[in-house]
């Protein structure tokens, strides 16, 4: 009876075996500037252009790319499986680059009553919703930075100028109304024959909503028409499983990426010289950022009190930022805004940006830990309304957890903003948000340029506002009941300056405490901090390891693995 049901056994799996349909192979194809879309696809037969192995791939596909520069936009309208994604990625070795702007070589025309200027013809308009609707965000100040086009020049952006009569060397306008770009080299010659571009695509790569699971790898995107807040790498609502590695996302005019979706890796990227911002992301859910650099975003200029600097995060939950360099942003070096749940960075290096290392706003459970932070905010003697920036601001947030950062420098170290603040959540409503249920923990914030620990709370409970703000927007919350908590902390301020302020220096009622004792007497927090040099192995020269006899290192305070932190 034995032998006659494992027959039937190897006879069922057979016959289920039989029924199922073949798995396809995994193809890889190739792509080269100098083959045809007509060809196979081989090694030996390449194809022209990226969108057309985009659009040949299947699941477990991938596309290898050779060197030279790729001009066109490439749209994902289908991806892979988990267990099989497509894969888009640069030959081992080879520089290979995805432009969003075309040569204009040719057609030159002197420019009568300017000498050294030229115009060109110009088909191309960038518009927000409507075809008059050019500039974002739409208001006096951005009636330039806001608008979308570049010209470039040996390889080097020209500075854009709204109306012809302000023509100079180095710059452009573009008369969208008599359909012509006009240039002024800055060597005042004839750009015939020159390798003068124009950004003439507002997106690198777009995917259509719900593609999942594409890899791209060692590719570099640079320069695109894009507007503020769109990314010119874009992976939208819905998508799943996107890696992206080992990618540059560089000159566009608005943010290098945007990203939403859930569950993507984008890891050892950098995104660098963007006009915006280095990426956005709104809605994308357990997502990781991974050895990336976010260098010198924001090279426009746009506002910072609205959105701009390295990256800006909102509505997403388990977004993490791991062994990251955020390095001389205009701006916000880490930005979560607006309804943010469960966030981490760690093990990242954050420095001289224009404003907060790590700025988490309106957001909850932010956990940040075993950060460098160094020399955030400083960059104004008297800034104008950037008040209580630091190395980690924490502005009108919930259960927060900040521990073992090591923060030098900084115009105020770790600072606690507060107005009258509401949010929307992930999963729907509006609700009043405030800073509570913070734990301050095994830090160590040392020679701040104002203030180690600042209390920069605009309510009532600490005085009238000067200018009467108070009789439309009015907050009385003793921070006393909110729990704040500080535990084991190590305080370093610079000679004559205090490590604590409570209070923002406008209200009547601020205060000021160098220890942890005065600070508890005058706030009626609880604080375990104390005082003292950490002994910096050499803090002129940037080097902030610390001895095993240091005073740090017996309290255990300071970045537990300085070794994860990538290096200045």
């Amino acid at each position: 009876m034995i032998e006659l049901e494992r027959y039937f056994l190897k006879t069922l799996i057979m016959f289920m075996t039989l029924a199922l349909p073949a798995v396809a192979t995994a193809e890889t194809y190739h792509v080269s500037v100098h083959g045809s879309d007509a060809a196979a696809g081989t090694d030996a037969a390449p194809w022209r252009t990226l969108q057309h192995a985009v659009n040949t791939l299947k699941p477990g596909d991938s596309a290898q790319v050779g060197p030279g520069i790729y001009r066109e936009r490439i749209e994902f309208t289908r991806g892979g499986t988990a267990e099989a994604p497509v894969t888009l990625t640069a030959m081992p070795g080879a520089r290979v680059v995805v432009s969003g702007a075309d040569l204009l070589p040719d057609a030159w025309s002197p420019f009568e009553g300017f000498d050294g200027a030229y115009s060109h013809d110009w088909a191309w308009r960038f518009p927000i919703n409507g075809p008059a609707d050019l500039t974002h965000p739409a208001d006096k100040e951005h009636e330039l930075t806001g608008r979308a086009e570049q010209a470039i020049h040996d390889g080097r952006l020209l500075r854009q100028v709204l109306r012809r009569e302000q023509l100079a060397p180095g710059t452009f306008c573009v008369d969208l109304d008599g359909n012509k770009l006009y240039v002024w080299l800055r060597d005042g010659g004839n750009p015939s024959g020159t390798d003068l571009e124009a950004s003439t695509r507002t997106q690198w790569l777009a995917a259509a909503p719900g593609v999942s699971h594409v890899c791209v790898r060692g590719i570099t995107f640079r320069y695109a028409a894009n507007h503020a807040q769109r990314g010119a790498f874009f992976v939208g609502g819905g998508s799943r499983g996107w890696v992206i590695e080992d990618c540059v996302f560089e000159r566009a005019n608005g943010p290098g990426g945007s990203f939403a979706g859930e569950g993507h890796m984008i890891r050892r990227c950098v995104f660098q010289d963007n006009g915006q911002l280095g990426f956005g992301a709104s809605g994308c859910h357990q997502t990781r950022v991974e050895e990336c650099d976010i260098y010198r975003n924001n090279s426009k200029g746009y506002s910072n009190a609205w959105e701009a600097g390295g990256l800006k995060i909102t509505l997403s939950r388990a977004f993490v930022m791991d062994r990251c360099r955020a390095v001389d942003n205009r701006g916000a070096g880490i930005w979560y805004d607006i309804g943010n749940e469960k966030a981490e960075v760690s093990h990242c290096y954050i420095a001289d940006n224009d404003e907060a290392g790590i700025f988490y706003e309106i957001s909850y459970s932010l956990h940040a830990h075993d950060n460098l932070i160094v020399n955030n905010a400083n960059h104004r003697e008297k800034p104008r309304g950037a008040w209580g920036f630091g190395g980690i601001t924490l502005s009108s947030s919930e259960d927060c957890l900040l521990e073992n950062n090591m923060l030098v420098g900084n115009r105020d170290g770790i600072t606690f903003r507060e107005q009258n603040r509401t949010t929307p959540r992930i999963d729907g409503g509006e609700h009043r948000v405030l800073n509570r249920n913070h734990m301050i923990r095994n830090n160590v914030v040392a020679v701040s340029q104002a203030h180690n620990i600042g209390f920069w709370m605009d309510t009532t409970f600490f005085g009238p506002h000067p200018k009467g703000h108070d009789k439309s927007d009015p907050i009385f919350e003793d921070p006393k009941t909110l729990n704040f908590r500080f535990e084991n902390n190590l305080l370093f301020p610079l000679p004559g300056q205090p490590n604590y302020l409570y209070g923002c220096v406008w209200r009547s009622k601020s205060k000021q405490a160098n220890s942890a004792a005065e600070f508890t007497d005058i706030s009626g927090i609880a604080d375990s901090s104390r005082s003292g040099d950490p002994q910096f192995t050499d803090a002129i020269a940037h080097d902030f390891r610390l001895s095993s006899d240091s005073p740090a290192s017996k309290l255990g305070v300071g970045v537990r693995d300085p070794e994860r932190i990538p290096r200045r």
